[in-house]
């Protein structure tokens, strides 16, 4: 097929000379017909695991039945382009956002009605001792 050197190079070609088996196995063909396969299969495996990473968001999307899994699916795949993209599915994946809603219905309720807030302070600011000046 093809050789890896056309033609054989003199001694002292090389700074640290091989010798032995070494030279021999630099310069034979099967090396070659091992290492390559092997390169191939390495290069494989790492872009399957790097596929793996990435799908991390749509995966927990998808076992947590979140409402929002078709937009992680979405920016995962963007992601692929705009890392940063990737970040905000990953974010949107793990945030548990019944909490993040019940926080928000709670803020929203209280600024409805500051004065029921105001005198649940002021109640316990008096069962504390303390008096507004």
């Amino acid at each position: 097929m093809f050789h890896v050197y056309a033609d054989p190079k003199p001694e002292g070609y090389f700074v640290n000379e091989p010798f032995g088996i070494y030279r021999e196995v630099l310069d034979a063909d099967w090396l070659l017909y091992i290492l390559l396969p092997a390169l191939l299969i390495g290069v494989v495996a790492i872009l399957m695991v790097a596929w793996r990473i990435h799908e991390i968001p749509t995966h927990k999307a998808n076992h947590k039945n979140m409402r929002q899994a078709e937009l992680v699916t979405a920016l995962t795949l963007l992601g692929l382009f705009m890392h940063e993209i990737w970040a905000i599915a990953l974010f949107m994946a793990y945030m548990d956002w019944n909490a993040f809603e019940d926080f928000m219905v709670r803020i929203l309720r209280r600024s409805r009605s500051p004065a029921a807030g105001d005198s649940q302070a002021d109640s316990m600011a008096t069962v504390s001792g303390e008096h507004k000046a």
